[in-house]
Parts: C-alpha cells; structure tokens; sequence
C-alpha cells in the first residue's frame, strides 16, 4: 500500500475576484514581499499568527555586540573591584554610537545611554575629556547617586530618561549601586528584573548590567543567581596583570543564550588611550595613524588615511588631533599634516 503525503499548506487570506466577484484564496507566496510584511501585523500588541511570522522580515543583524548582546536582550558582565569597567562602558558606548568594532566583536550603530551610579559628574568627565580624550558624538551619560530601581521614584526616574533619549542600548553601572535592597533575596531582585524587562519591552532597546564580582570568583557575579538566570548573556572578567603591570584581563562568556561559547576567553589590556585593546592584536587607531603619516615622508591629508580604511573618519580626526597635540605631527596649512622627526 502506497504511503500518501499530505499537500503543503500555504499561507492565504480570502479576496474576491474583480471578473467574477467571487471570493478567492491569495496566496502570501505569489505576492511581492514589501506588500506582504504591510499585511502582517500583531493581534493584542505582540501576538502574530505563526504562518504569517515565519514569514516576517526581521532585522538581518540580531545583534548590537555580535554573540554578547542581543537586539531586545540582556547581558550582565561582572568582574572584580579595579578592573576598571567604567573604562570598557565608555568604550562600548563609543563604539555602538560609531559602529566601530568592540573588542574585536562587529557591533551595529545605535544610540547608547551609560547611567553611573558610582562614580561622580567631575570624575567620569575627568575620564573622558581628559584620558581617554575621545569623540562620543550622541553617546548619552548620566551619573546619579539615588535612582534605586527597586523604588517607585526610581523606576520613574530612568523610564523618564529613557523617554527622552530613546537608546538602543542601555548601560547601567554597577548593579549593586542601583538597588536598596538585599541583593542576596531573590524575591528582592525579582522585581528589578520585571521593571528592566518592562523597559526593554517599552523602548525596544537592550540593557547591559554591569557589577562587581564576589571574592570567590568561581561563585560569579555577587548576590542572587536571578541575574544569571535572567540574562541572554552572562559575562565575566577577570584581571590577570598584577599590581604595577598595565592592567590585562580576560574577557569569558559564561552562557550565551543566543551563540555557542567561545573555545577560548577574549584577552585585553588597557592602553595609554584607556580603552581596552586585544593582547596581539593590531595597532590602535592612533598608532597606525602615525605609522602611516611617518612613512608617507611628506605631506597627507585625512582623506589620503580614510582610503587606508584605518578606522573611522571620527577616530582619524582625533588620532591626528593627539598626534599633534604630542608634537609628534605638524598641521601645514589647512588640513595637511607632516611627521615631526624627533
């Protein structure tokens, strides 16, 4: 007895046809793809029908830090006191805004809000105007010592925030300075993670959480375990110089819900621009800028350094702006830059 296969089925919606006037079944597959993603809309806010989603456009690239962050998603990166996190927030602010890679991980651009809870207006201005000296076009921060968001003022607070800034990525630092809570009880925290799921849900945005480590570090991040639990991605780092070296750490995911673990953790180290570069990777902005402007044995102009596909027009700019600000390159001119034999 032959096997018999039951017919495909084909997504359709009921037309009528203009000749006969007769209802007719129009198939979603026979029509051009922009008409059909204008048919295909929620039911209750964010309920589709199945046949309808599979057909959904959604955006090509999931993510806004590849395998880290997830577009709509959480990570929480945790790492011990003097690991100098603030550093890489700025640095992944900076990065998302530009569209620059991070840590070696593509990104996609978007708009980046970095709230510190711990640190005060003078000193992470300090930071940036004055060592990491970069450019943070549309990167918006904030320093506050009383946004608890376990309070209701405090909830209030940050969706205030986020309504006038609307970013795509929302970086809060560090956990324990943004709860009044026991952050141990997980019936504390529970409600925490509820309000900052409410906030992605309401500015389709994602969150990245960063805390200090517990002493022990194999116990991970400090407090309850609802925090590992609740995130796409669960982040440790962990410094691997000793005291009086330049700081090095590595970077090792420890669950990914959205990408396979990395076979091996992701090594950095500070530089002198304060920003975290890979151990061997390949030279800085600035030090390539320089490498190239010394070489040259003459007069170039940014856009000559742009065809070499360096870094970003932003990051060439303010690489030449230290370079000459060192003396170690002369502006001639309008827009025409020398190495200066030293």
């Amino acid at each position: 007895m032959s096997e018999t296969t039951e017919p495909s089925y084909r997504p359709f919606f009921w037309g009528v046809d203009p000749d006969t006037e007769e209802e007719i079944p129009i198939f979603y597959d026979e029509l051009e793809d922009d008409l059909v993603q204008s048919f295909i809309k929620p039911v209750g806010g964010f309920i589709f029908p199945a046949d309808l989603f599979i057909l959904s456009r959604l955006p090509s690239v999931p993510f806004y830090v590849k395998d880290w962050l997830p577009k709509r998603g959480k990570a929480y990166l945790y790492a011990p006191a003097k690991s100098d996190k603030s550093y890489l927030c700025m640095q992944l602010a900076r990065c998302i805004r530009c569209g620059e890679s991070f840590l070696g991980l593509p990104t996609t651009k978007g708009v980046a809000l970095y709230i510190q809870f711990e640190l005060g207006e003078e000193i992470l201005q300090y930071r940036m105007r004055e060592e990491t000296k970069k450019q943070y076009p549309n990167v918006f921060v904030g320093t506050t010592f009383s946004m608890k968001l376990d309070t209701k003022y405090g909830q209030e607070r940050l969706w205030k925030a986020m309504e006038a800034v609307e970013p795509n990525v929302l970086i809060l630092d560090p956990k324990i300075k943004m709860i009044s809570g026991d952050e141990n009880e997980t019936h504390e925290m529970q409600p925490i993670c509820d309000f900052l799921d409410s906030v992605i849900e309401g500015f389709n945005c994602s969150i990245l959480v960063i805390d200090h480590a517990g002493k022990d570090l194999s116990k991970r991040g400090r407090g309850s375990s609802i925090w590992e639990g609740w995130s796409d991605s669960y982040l440790e780092m962990k410094r691997t110089s000793k005291k009086g070296e330049p700081l090095r750490a590595k970077i090792e995911p420890r669950f990914l819900r959205h990408a396979s673990l990395p076979p091996d953790p992701i090594q950095v180290e500070l530089g002198d621009d304060f920003e975290f570069h890979l151990v061997g990777s390949a030279l800085t902005v600035k030090e390539q800028v320089a490498e190239f402007v010394k070489t040259a044995r003459k007069s170039v102009m940014p856009a000559q350094i742009f065809e070499q596909k360096i870094g970003s027009n932003t990051s060439v700019y303010q690489a030449l702006k230290d370079l000459e600000k060192e003396g170690r390159v002369k502006k001639e001119g309008r827009g025409v830059y020398l190495w200066v034999s030293m």
